[in-house]
């Protein structure tokens, strides 16, 4: 079983559930005994903050075999388990709290679940875990590693920009961030409207498409069609026209090259047309690095005060009350690895006006956007354009609110860190990025396993 949660996608798993060679409840199971092995001993990962009360969560996973035995399906990911980033609001009565990584909120409670969330268990999902925001490639991270060693094929977080791709390619992971605005973002703690919104990872393509389309429908009870990304997959790279930044000027380290190049020669080899190098515009131009320091800094003291209306607490209600928390509880919130706050006092004492903000989201839409990806992949008729994902990309995506997603391409010979390639394109073309994730799934090798896993 042990093999089989590390390598099977939430496709596969459901192939047996469908066979009757798995039940959720056998599932859930020996998803715990994972974290339990990996989290509480052994690497100790620390991914998870929480897990429900395994008698409630046994009882979930029960009632939906019934379900299943009796003929109703909820969907392609009924009975599979899922990890949920610990931002991300989940009702009490699932057995979590939902802690932001803070001590500040740790007997606060929200008053009900996330949009996204309720999506998820009117799907047929499992909520097993809450995700910790430790963030040595992004605030991701827990829920890379989780997806990773098995906790559960799938999770969703969010990204403002670079904390969902980065730990997604570190982990061997599928990662994308949608379009921005394409998420309902009710009951989630974000810093900026502008630049968050709720993505997913996976162990396969097709199981990133049917999460995507989940969390890109406007709410519960949303009759909508459920964007069907898998009609736009290919086996090859026929009819994609590709740009390749430079990878000295966009952080490639020296020993990822190599892949570097053969990637591009490959999907050469295999109908792709690239274009290299393509000069796209970089964070540290034309002022869209100062624009996005604005909107970081302006933004988060508004869209912090409406999420905390989400939650039961009296004493939290602001931003200013969370950095007195902190400056408090400094023996708890400011770890001599970490012994500061100084983002959330950026936010608190910035000096920028409502006409700088709108100043500053105007140089991104011209300078990123019109004058930047927009012009290059017009001039070049791109499709997408790729990169390192170990680079400021990231950056240029959220700068202009397009989709973003990362792809597994090796492992690190000095350590055995996997890495990857990001790709990005313009605004509401989410499903060009489905084009480039099923070629490449289809063309490339399986990802590799990180190999602290195997031991």
């Amino acid at each position: 079983m042990k093999e089989l949660l590390l390598t099977a996608s939430a496709g596969e798993l459901q192939a047996l559930l469908r066979s009757g060679d798995l039940t959720s409840v056998q599932l859930v199971k020996a998803c715990l005994g994972q974290i339990a092995q990996y989290g509480q001993s052994g690497p100790n990962l620390r991914a998870i903050v929480s897990t429900p009360p395994e008698k409630d969560v046994l009882s979930i996973a029960e009632r939906l075999d019934k379900e299943r035995a009796a003929g109703k399906v909820r969907g392609p990911f009924h009975g599979i388990p899922i990890i949920v980033k610990d931002s991300i609001n989940t009702d009490p009565s699932l057995g979590m709290p939902t802690t932001l990584g803070s001590y500040a909120f740790e007997k606060s409670r929200p008053k009900s679940n996330s949009a996204v969330v309720q999506i998820l268990l009117d799907k047929g999902l499992i909520i097993l875990g809450k995700a910790s925001l430790t963030a040595p490639g992004g605030s991701s991270s827990g829920s890379a590693v989780g997806v990773s060693a098995g906790y559960s094929p799938v999770s969703i977080r969010t990204e403002a920009h670079d904390s969902l791709c980065t730990p997604a390619s570190r982990a061997a992971l599928y990662g994308m961030k949608p379009t921005v605005g394409s998420t309902p973002m009710d009951g989630i703690f974000v810093i900026s409207t502008t630049f968050d919104t709720v993505g997913a990872m996976a162990k396969s393509v097709d199981d990133l498409a049917t999460l995507i389309g989940y969390v890109q429908q406007k709410g519960p009870g949303d009759d909508s069609p459920i964007p069907n990304y898998s009609d736009v997959f290919q086996k090859d790279w026929s009819g994609l026209r590709l740009g390749f930044v430079d990878p000295d000027k966009w952080w490639l380290p020296p020993v990822q090259k190599a892949s570097y190049e053969v990637t591009m020669k490959k999907i050469q080899s295999s109908g792709g047309e690239v274009i290299y190098p393509v000069e796209l515009v970089h964070p540290k131009q034309n002022g869209i690095g100062a624009a996005m320091d604005t909107i970081f800094d302006y933004g988060p003291r508004g869209v912090v005060a409406k999420y905390l209306e989400t939650r039961d607490d009296s004493s939290m209600k602001t931003l200013e009350d969370i950095a007195k928390f902190n400056i408090d509880h400094a023996d708890l919130e400011l770890p001599e690895d970490y012994p500061n706050q100084n983002a959330i006092l950026d936010a608190l004492n910035h000096k920028f006006t409502r006409a700088d903000y709108e100043a500053a989201k105007a140089t991104l839409q011209r300078e990123a956007l019109e004058n930047g990806v927009q012009r290059l992949m017009k001039e070049n008729r791109l499709d997408a354009i790729i990169g390192p994902t170990d680079g400021p990309l990231a950056s240029i995506s959220a700068a202009i609110g397009g989709p973003i997603a990362t792809m597994p391409l090796g492992l690190l010979n000095l350590h055995g860190r996997p890495f990857g390639l990001s790709v990005i394109t313009l605004p509401n073309r989410d499903g060009v990025l489905f084009k480039v994730l099923s070629a490449w799934e289809a063309t490339f090798p399986k990802r590799a396993l990180p190999p602290l896993l195997l031991k």
